[in-house]
């Protein structure tokens, strides 16, 4: 087993984590892709991938960022799914990986595909849901099935119109390249931030070069269509926007690769909240999906209001860390279970509202 910088993988390391992935339907997240370690790296420069090794091959990868003598999952809080990257057999202890790296633990939000009872106890905070819209072949028949079941889909057509007529024609642009357009999105987004008291992600300054970077990855040259010759490796950062006459009025920026689009950083202008044009959006993505190869929409995991009125679709990720220490396990839990304690709090977001005036930067620790 060893450690390198992502820069210093080899092609053929390179080439055996796409294998891997290609083999196993869980990695399908871009967040497992050699495309989205490398604009971490790029934008942080700081990209560690531990690459396990049997006879003479490489059959284990794990990309993370190494703070003190703790690791994290690579891109940090902005990973929205993490795991060890090998084979479903591949009989790698998380233990042995630690002690080989000379780590103390691996902090994890969001893992993927495992069972909280294979780890020892105090490992597995929590468990968290996850939304998915699994398209398939004909968006049209699962939008008017999603609209059956959820009002606010159902209705949002009556909207859609509404604002047709009272502010222009509306249109959406799944692929749009505009840099205004993207630095629109994210301003929009620190403004929601603001508003709704909010550790605003964006405060430090690699995380908007992570999303230029991914913005920035040129769509696949192959085909008539950048669009639909997504394929593994070519994960990039790709922005949506939904106009109304010359004006947008909301904006989607995700990861697409291979048919998956992560629903990621949705962001409409407040003076048409009336017309809901954040939902929109959505549904507008929905309808295109199939002329672009989209087949399935990741919403990711936490449980958001939006995610379970526009979704059909659930599974699970975990929250929780992996250390050698059974003491640094229990002090682990008890921080996550003291923060939960704080959620459910009377009058939270009057309390929140105060702390995040006080301390605009709390919780920054989770993408340092």
């Amino acid at each position: 087993m060893r450690s390198v910088p992502l820069g210093q993988l080899s092609a053929v390391d390179v080439e055996s984590w796409r294998s891997i992935r290609r083999g196993r339907g869980d990695f399908r997240s871009p967040f497992f892709s050699v495309a989205f370690a490398q604009a971490v790296h790029s934008a942080r420069g700081d990209v560690e991938v531990a690459v396990v090794r049997r006879n003479d091959m490489s059959v284990g990868f794990l990309p993370f960022h190494r703070i003190g003598n703790n690791a994290f999952p690579v891109g940090r809080f902005f990973n929205d799914a993490h795991n060890l990257i090998a084979a479903a057999d591949h009989g790698i202890s998380w233990d042995w990986l630690l002690q080989s790296l000379g780590l103390r633990s691996y902090a994890f939000h969001a893992l993927t595909e495992s069972d909280p009872q294979q780890f020892p106890a105090h490992t597995c905070h929590e468990t968290i849901r996850s939304f998915r819209c699994d398209i398939g072949d004909d968006p049209a028949e699962y939008l008017r099935n999603l609209g059956s079941r959820h009002k606010t889909v159902g209705r949002q057509g009556q909207k859609t119109r509404k604002m047709a007529r009272e502010v222009g024609p509306v249109h959406l642009e799944l692929d749009c390249r505009s840099m205004d357009a993207f630095d629109q999105n994210f301003r929009w987004k620190r403004q929601q931030y603001a508003r709704t008291n909010i550790l605003d992600l964006f405060r430090l300054d690699w995380t908007l070069r992570l999303m230029r970077e991914l913005f920035e990855t040129p769509p696949s040259a192959l085909g008539d269509s950048a669009l639909n010759v997504q394929c593994e490796g070519n994960a990039r950062g790709i922005l949506s926007v939904l106009r109304a006459g010359d004006r947008i009025v909301a904006s989607h920026f995700g990861i697409l690769e291979g048919g998956l689009l992560h629903y990621w950083f949705p962001a409409y202008d407040p003076n048409y909240a009336k017309y809901s044009p954040g939902t929109g959006l959505f549904c507008s993505i929905l309808s295109a999906a199939g002329q672009h190869g989209i087949r399935c929409v990741d919403m990711g995991y936490g449980e958001q209001p939006y995610k379970l009125k526009q979704t059909d679709s659930t599974g699970f990720v975990t929250k929780g860390c992996i250390a050698r220490s059974v003491a640094y396990r229990r002090l682990r839990k008890i921080e996550t279970k003291m923060i939960k304690v704080a959620k459910r709090l009377p009058n939270k977001e009057a309390v929140k509202r105060v702390c995040r005036s006080i301390w605009p930067s709390a919780g920054i620790s989770k993408l340092n």
